[in-house]
């Protein structure tokens, strides 16, 4: 218990690390990770979305949980929100990226907007860390990853044959700040 009280980022981040790349292993040929991003190996229709579904739970159930067996304030909330909308990400499946014939348009949308809410309760956890930090250069470190993290969701959704590249990039982004920078 001591451990996911004081060390839950890491926790959470060494688990989404190993599924992650558990599915991309047992990927099948269509998927391109360049273009595809990490949800889509839990797209709906996918055989193996399973891997990649219990990874966004687990993350998202590892970050919520951490926050609320530690003290739950404000000032934590939108990291909490964060995680409890990543593990929603894993329950609702985006739409898939191969020719299937019926997918749910409902549960596709719920997984995007999940997904927004998460990217937008994240950048706000960084600005509430940044307003809070008393050192003057921890707060610049804090700003430059909220204006990697924008940069990044925002070449997400202009470089369309990039996106994996562009979603992988901030992941590994989100995970430094998470693991070397979040103080709850």
């Amino acid at each position: 218990m001591l451990f996911l009280k004081s060390y839950y980022p890491v926790l959470a981040v060494a688990v989404f690390v190993l599924l992650i790349i558990t599915a991309h292993v047992f990927a099948v040929h269509q998927y391109n990770w360049t273009k595809n991003t990490i949800s889509d190996l839990g797209a709906q229709g996918y055989e193996r979305k399973w891997i990649m579904q219990t990874g966004f739970i687990l993350f998202g159930i590892t970050i919520a949980a951490g926050i609320g067996i530690n003290t739950f304030s404000w000032r934590v909330a939108p990291v909490f929100v964060y995680g409890c909308c990543v593990a929603l990400t894993g329950i609702f499946c985006t739409k898939p990226f191969f020719a299937q014939a019926a997918y749910s348009e409902t549960e596709a949308a719920l997984h995007s907007l999940f997904a927004q809410i998460a990217g937008f309760a994240f950048s706000i956890g960084i600005i509430v860390q940044m307003l809070f930090e008393p050192d003057i250069k921890t707060r610049y470190v804090h700003l430059a990853f909220f204006v990697l993290v924008i940069g990044c969701s925002v070449a997400f959704g202009l470089l369309k044959n990039y996106q994996g590249i562009m979603q992988r990039l901030l992941y590994i982004i989100s995970f430094i700040w998470l693991i070397k920078f979040y103080k709850p």
